[in-house]
Formats: C-alpha cells, structure tokens, sequence
C-alpha cells in the first residue's frame, strides 16, 4: 500500500532575506534552489489546487496540513499565500479541513501582515536560536550584519496573537550555555518550543565536534537536566518527545522512534521532492521526478523514493550496529539525513553516540524521579481486591466501585482546590455556588469527564504552568465554564451525555479531531440508544457497569482515515468519556459495530480506573510489536488491547450465536482476527516487563479467554 500523504510542505518561495551558515537548503549539498523560480507561479498553484482536490477524493481525506515554506515564504507576499491559501480551500470543498501552517524567519511580520494571516488562520512559527549571542552566531544577512533585532521585533508582533502564534524552533549551538538559552526564552513564553541538532551526516560531521568530540552529548545532557529540574514548564517538544518515547509512548517528532512517511514537498516550480531535509546529503536527494504539471500526487506517494525512506523508517531498514543496540525502540535510528554515509543511509545516526547517552540519561532520571511514585501506586490497591472479580461485570461491583470512591475523592479535592483559587482570584461569587452544593451534587461535577480536563489546566495556570493540547496549543481554563454548568444546575450524570458540545471534552484534542456537525450527533442518538439496547440484552450486567464507569459518549471521525473505516478512542485525561465514529461512507454506523465500538472503549476506561491506583507495567520497558498496531506499542497498550479484545470475543460469540444474518460473517471475521492477535499478544507479554499486578492481571486474561466457535 502506497504511503498515505497528508501533510504538504510548499515552497511558495526559494530564495531567502537571511543568510543562516547552516541552512540545508543554501549551505548543503543540493543547490537546484538556483534553478527555481523565485516565487511559485500562478499556473503551478492551480495545478497543485487541482491536484490536492484529486488526492482527498481518490483517499477519503478530510483533513491535511499545508505549509508554507521556503526560503523566506514571506517573499511572496502575504496576499499571495493567503490567496493561495483560499484557492487551496475551495479547491477540496468544505467537507475537507485543511490546516495552515507558515515557517518564517520573522524579518517580514508586519502588523498588515499578520491581520492577513490571522485572517486566512494560517498559524505561525519563528525561526529563532535564542538571545543575540546565539541568533548572530548563524543567522546573519549576507553581509553578515545582525539579525536580531529585527527577529524580535517581528516575535513582538506575532506573540501579540496567540490564536496563530504556533511555536519557536531553535538550532543548537554548543558555545551557547543552555542556561542562557532557557532564561531567554522562559522570558518569552513561547507556546511551542523546539530545539534541533544542526544537520550533519557521516560526509559532513557536526561543526566542533572534532575538536571536542562530547561537546554535544555534555550540552544535550546539561540542557535535560536544567529543563528536567528547573524549566518543566516551558513547552520543549523535544525533550517531551524524547520523555515519552522512554516511558514507551509514540513520539510527537522523527528525531526519535519509528513511522512512516506522510509528507509531500513541493518546490516553486511544482517539482515532487521527498523530506526537504534530504537536500543536505547529495544533489537531487529529494527528487521524486516528477512534477504537479504531469503526476498525480497518488503516484508521487507510491513512487521508489518515498518506499525507500519507507523502509528507512521500519526496523528492518536500519544498520546491523542500530538493530543491535539496546536503545533502539527509543531512537529508532535518529533522523534519516543524519545516517548518511559513503554507501548510502546504511549507518547509526551521526549522532548515535549523542542519543545513547542522552537516552540513557534521561532513563536514569525518569527512573529516580518515578521509581517512589510507581512504589506507591502499587500499594494503594485494597487489600482485599479481587482482580478476576474486577475482570468480569457480573462480579466487579464491589472492585469497581472501590475504584470509583479512590478517583471520586481526588477529583472533589482538586474541585475544592480550584474553589479556594477561584475565591483568590476574586471569582467569589463561584467559590460560594460551589461550596453551597451539596455533597452529592458537588461530587458529581467534579467527576464530569469534561470539569475533570478543566480543572487540570485551572490549577496548572495556579501554579504557573500551562495544560497544552495535542496541537501544542495551550489550553487556557475559564471560570466561565464551570459557571455555567453551575448556574444550569446541570451538575451530575444521570445517564450518558450523548453529543453534547462539551468544549472541555474536545478542547485537549486540538485539531487533531474532528467532532461531528450538531445534525449528525443529533441524528446519531438513535443509533446509540439501539447500541446499548444490544449490549443490554446480551449482559444487563456489563451495561450497568457501562453506565456506572462513563459518563459522555462523543461523535469523532478521523479525517485522515478511509471513511469506511470505523475508528473509537479514550483518553485518561478526560474519565469517562467514550469517543466513537457514528459514519461509515455516507451513512450511520451499523448498531452492532457502534455496540463494539462503546463496549472496546469501556473496557480501556475500566483499565485506566484500575491503573490509577496500580501501574501495570513497568514505566521503563522498551515497546513491542502489537498485533493489532502497525507500529510498536508500549507494553501497556498491548495490555490494553488484550483486556479490551478479551471483551470483544465474548461479544462476537455472541453476535454469532444469535446475532442478526448480517452480522454472521463480520462477527466470525472478527473472532478468526480476535483468537489470533490475543495468542500473539499474550506471547508478547510473557517477555514484557509487568509489574506484579500486570502480570496477574495478564494471567487472568489468558486463562478466562475463550476459543470461538467457528462452525456453521
């Protein structure tokens, strides 16, 4: 299968008002920016236009990210991009979202400017490596003057908007102490921040790194630790990123881990080219030989050289040196330009030494820091907690219920805590509706999924920090909010909140979700209540415990996705809620696939209740292969995925038994699929690093899943 392109990186500029001594596209090995034309003309725009709206019809898209680089893409003008921008939009039609980005070295930003762009919602990123001394040691004119001040003074104007302000990306230099670098730009505030390795491979190692081979991993392991222990709080993508794929979770950037190829560039002279980054290694690196004037995108994304990189991000296309390297789940080989060598991408990152050590080290202090904490956890679980009753619905009141009190309590206190900064904050007349609640009622807000996520970001803004979505954006709590499910007396949960535009439940996701149109959920309802009816009748008991455990059911579809596939998910920072497709093509979802859909993400919910008060697996332990995933998963996924599919079996033996004709097929699809991924699965965790109540936990559901029963 072809590689699936939803992002596009135009160059609606190829020359540049900046002279950066290490900018890949000037100072490297590729120098066809030369030939190019300056801008990218009119006829090359409609025919990307025209191409763009082929591939979101022949995919199913509904959503792709555009954005707008160069060069200097400011060079075009602001009305150009913008215009480009709207030709774009009504090229794909309104049932397909596309997100605008722009990468600028700020010089341009004017005040017209940016009402232009804010205007066309385009958001903004500065390229900026941090105070003078270190933006003036690179990013100078082309005669070498200062860039500086004029930086700021487009940063000024830009931070001045935050609905488009994105974020800030700075290139390290070792000579900078990272000290300097995070005072300045703790100063600033971005809501993005992102630091990357200069770009070097084999051929062309880093600069000074020959003269001090560890002057990088000793700045990179300085840097960790005064972000780790002092600065927390500022938005470092890519020491999160780095965090999270040594807690075994995916990594948000292609410095660390694996994945796949999903962006398409094209230069001004509508020219396909793989990851623009690829110019630092050889003269035509990036070219896919062919242009928006004679192929379509669809065959750009199938062509050799987006398999080839492909498979460069895919265990089996690293070195022999990476695949026998004990950190390479994390890694995942570094980024692909830095691994080029004399015979091709066959080696270690340059930076391989650097990686290790920092990946190491951050283990280390992952380790120390969370070790207490995971100690902890595993004692507050009741003595008397019978996990295999807590496994079934028929025997979990009692487990689930004692779950539930241990989650109720720490949601009222942080409740209450939001009162007393509410009552601080001058809000008294809200601090005094909520202390004149009563008990039950008080309790019940504050376990709303949606009052949860709020009261999250509330008290992080009391203590200084801000909650971000997964956009990057931050997420800033008004007491508004809370106010008005207050003042409605719409309080607590009777039955399932079904639809409902709660901003609280969507706001986390950023742009990453789309939510179903007002029409559709309303529509949608039936479908849910028919749903329900389903699982009631095959278990009264597990739709109890459905309605005891969540509380809002949200309507989502993934715009990236085919529309006929059927896609559901949960998060542990908004309990209780179950996001569930209703769509499939232009119609609502079959009944007994929503039934599976709200039964799968109970059973992530259920989990998620139990490893609030004990982990399960081991924070540290490398990801593995998931029989469900294409890509690797931590351990604690494919715990997840197994306790959930262990439900599922049950159900489609069900359905099967005495399920609609319709439904015969799909149901003995899903079991043949079901009994083998759980085989492979519980293999996979025998070798996993479990805590002991993971693996009892792994244990139980090996021993209580059931063989389906194929037979006619």
């Amino acid at each position: 299968m072809a590689a699936r392109i939803t992002s596009f990186l135009i160059k609606i500029a190829s020359r540049c008002n900046l002279d950066c001594d290490y900018c890949y596209v000037y100072h490297h090995a590729d120098q066809s920016w030369r030939s190019m034309p300056k801008i990218m003309p009119d006829d090359i725009q409609k025919s990307f236009a025209d191409r763009l709206a082929e591939y979101v019809r022949e995919e199913g898209l509904r959503r792709a990210v555009i954005i707008f680089h160069g060069g200097e893409p400011l060079l075009a003008g602001a009305a150009t991009i913008t215009g480009f921008a709207e030709r774009l939009r009504a090229a794909v039609g309104s049932e397909v979202m596309l997100d605008f980005a722009l990468q600028t070295n700020g010089i341009l930003l004017t005040d017209a400017v940016l009402d232009q762009l804010e205007q066309a919602d385009i958001s903004v990123s500065l390229s900026l490596d941090g105070p003078k001394a270190a933006n003036d040691l690179h990013r100078t004119s082309r005669k070498g003057r200062s860039s500086f001040e004029s930086v700021m003074g487009g940063y000024r104007r830009l931070a001045s908007r935050p609905a488009i302000f994105a974020g800030i990306i700075a290139v390290i230099d070792p000579r900078i102490d990272p000290e300097d670098l995070f005072q300045f730009f703790d100063e600033l505030g971005p809501p993005k921040l992102d630091l990357l390795l200069p770009d070097a491979h084999h051929l062309r190692p880093p600069p000074g790194r020959a003269e001090n081979p560890a002057v990088y991993r000793d700045w990179l392991i300085r840097a960790f630790d005064l972000w780790f222990d002092r600065y927390p709080h500022l938005p470092l993508r890519t020491f999160e990123a780095l965090l999270d794929v040594a807690a075994g979770l995916p990594s948000a950037t292609d410095a660390f881990g694996f994945g796949d190829v999903n962006l398409l560039s094209i230069e001004t002279d509508g020219s396909y080219h793989d990851l623009d980054v690829l110019k630092i290694v050889a003269d035509g690196a990036s070219d896919l030989k062919g242009s928006v004037r004679d192929m379509a995108i669809s065959a750009a994304a199938a062509s050799a050289g987006i398999e080839r990189h492909r498979n460069l991000l895919r265990k089996e296309g690293l070195s022999e040196t990476c695949l026998s390297c004990t950190v390479i789940d994390i890694c995942g080989g570094g980024s692909v330009p830095h691994r080029f060598g004399p015979d091709g991408f066959n080696h270690p990152s340059i930076y391989c030494g650097e990686l290790a050590s920092l990946i190491t080290h951050v283990k280390g202090r992952l380790l120390e820091d969370l070790s207490g904490e995971e100690e902890d956890l595993e004692n507050r679980l009741p003595a008397a907690f019978d996990l295999a009753a807590f496994e079934r619905a028929e025997t979990a009141p009692d487990a689930l219920k004692a779950l539930l009190v241990d989650a109720d309590q720490a949601y009222a206190a942080n409740l209450t805590a939001v009162a007393a900064h509410l009552k601080e904050g001058g809000r008294q007349d809200l601090a005094d509706q909520l202390s004149g609640l009563d008990d039950t009622s008080f309790h019940q807000l504050a376990h709303r999924p949606g009052v949860v996520a709020w009261t999250r970001a509330m008290l992080a803004q009391r203590d200084g920090r801000q909650i971000h979505d997964v956009d990057g954006k931050p997420l800033l709590a008004d007491a508004s909010y809370l106010a008005d499910l207050v003042s409605s007396q719409d309080l607590g949960k009777q039955e399932w909140e079904v639809g409902k535009a709660d901003p609280w439940l969507r706001l986390p996701f950023g742009e990453q979700i789309v939510f179903e149109r007002d029409n559709v959920a309303e529509s949608a309802k039936a479908v849910v209540t028919e749903a329900f009816a389903i699982v009631r009748k095959w278990r009264p008991a597990l739709a109890d415990e459905m309605l005891q455990a969540c509380q809002a059911v949200q309507f989502v579809r993934d715009p990236t996705a085919h529309p006929d596939k059927i896609v559901s998910f949960s998060d542990d920072t908004v309990p209780g809620a179950l996001f569930v497709s209703v769509m499939q093509g232009d119609g609502l979802i079959d009944p007994y696939d929503l039934a599976d859909s709200l039964v799968h993400e109970h059973r992530h919910q259920k989990l998620y209740l139990l490893e609030r008060m004990a982990p399960t697996v081991s924070r540290f332990a490398p990801r593995v292969v998931s029989p469900w995933r294409a890509d690797l998963r931590p351990p604690s996924g494919l715990l997840h995925a197994v306790f959930v599919f262990v439900e599922l079996q049950r159900f489609w033996s069900h359905v099967l038994e005495t399920g609609p004709a319709h439904m015969k097929e799909r149901a003995a699809s899903q079991l043949r699929d079901t009994e083998r991924n759980l085989e492979l699965g519980l293999a996979t965790l025998e070798g996993c690093e479990l805590t002991p109540i993971g693996r009892a936990l792994a244990n139980l559901l090996d021993s209580v899943r059931t063989k389906p029963r194929l037979a006619a």
